[in-house]
């Protein structure tokens, strides 16, 4: 049997006679899971979420990945800082509130924002997105997601290194540095936010989609399509959140300065290889999160808003 694609119909010669299956298909290729479409990008289920659902949405998966990644992490953040690693759960979970609400907030603002970018990309029509425009919407979104990403983990790891209060911690900050100073790090933020988001809504699902049409099975498909996303993700932006973190950690600037100051003292310390510290734990992170954050986002609209998945099976 072997089946001939005409006008969006499969007809299937066997035999010597003509079976007529309707399909869906325009061309006889393998169908992608509703799973890996709703992650994708225009025409797909989640586009019929409005922006007040998607932010729910958002702040729930980034609640779920930190309460289970925080960990990794602390250890992240202490390995790109020369601190000592630990396995005191007081101090792996030192933070986790201001990381719990900086993880949430923006995950609630990553999923809208990318949203309205694709809007803008279709121009409010039904198609689906360009693999460049999977990528690009959720690039875009994050990057200015990182307006609010920057004081909330500059505060978090103002905690982590001084164990300071969640209420006191702003507090110091803005007497150390005044009100501007908790943007410290901003252009290092939302560069290392777009390319995160566009790893976890673009690279990952756009990867799962591309495993799919050679034939995997799905859950194989979106687990390669999280490494893969994770490890391109946390490469191409370690850099930025090295030099993020490490300015963060220092407020009063008595070893990094200006981006430029603190490229420039971590490339005289250990020269590029500097750029990568705790590269292993931020990657493993983000290969986790983007397989966390990819099957929350796709089930927990369902769960929550489930009239917009009636059509279904």
């Amino acid at each position: 049997t072997r089946p001939v694609t005409r006008f969006g119909t499969a007809v299937y010669l066997s035999g010597g006679r003509q079976t007529l299956r309707h399909t869906t298909l325009l061309h006889s290729t393998p169908r992608r899971s509703r799973h890996t479409e709703t992650m994708g990008g225009g025409g797909d289920a989640n586009s019929k979420l409005s922006a007040l659902e998607l932010t729910a949405t958002g702040f729930i998966t980034g609640t779920i990945e930190v309460v289970i990644l925080q960990p990794m992490l602390y250890c992240k953040n202490a390995t790109q800082q020369g601190l000592p690693l630990t396995l005191n759960p007081a101090v792996l979970y030192r933070g986790i509130a201001v990381s719990i609400g900086n993880m949430a907030t923006l995950t609630s603002l990553q999923l809208p924002l990318t949203g309205a970018v694709k809007s803008v990309f279709t121009g409010g029509t039904d198609r689906q997105l360009s693999d460049v425009e999977k990528i690009g919407a959720p690039a875009i979104g994050g990057a200015l997601s990182g307006f609010a990403c920057a004081p909330m983990e500059l505060s978090m790891i103002q905690q982590q290194r001084f164990g300071s209060s969640l209420v006191a911690t702003p507090g110091i900050i803005v007497g150390e540095l005044g009100i501007t100073g908790m943007w410290r790090g901003l252009l290092m933020s939302c560069g290392r936010e777009g390319i995160f988001t566009a790893g976890y809504l673009g690279m990952g699902p756009v990867f799962s989609g591309k495993l799919q049409d050679q034939g995997w099975a799905e859950v194989s498909s979106k687990l390669g399509g999280s490494i893969c996303g994770g490890i391109i993700a946390a490469s191409l932006s370690h850099p930025m959140d090295t030099i993020k973190t490490c300015m963060q950690g220092d407020i009063k600037r008595e070893k990094y300065g200006s981006v430029s100051q603190t490229f420039g003292t971590l490339m005289k310390e250990a020269g590029p290889k500097a750029f990568f510290r705790g590269w292993a734990w931020r990657t493993g992170r983000m290969c986790c999160a983007m397989g966390i954050m990819t099957e929350c986002s796709y089930r927990i609209p369902k769960l929550l808003f489930p009239h917009h998945y009636t059509e279904e099976k």
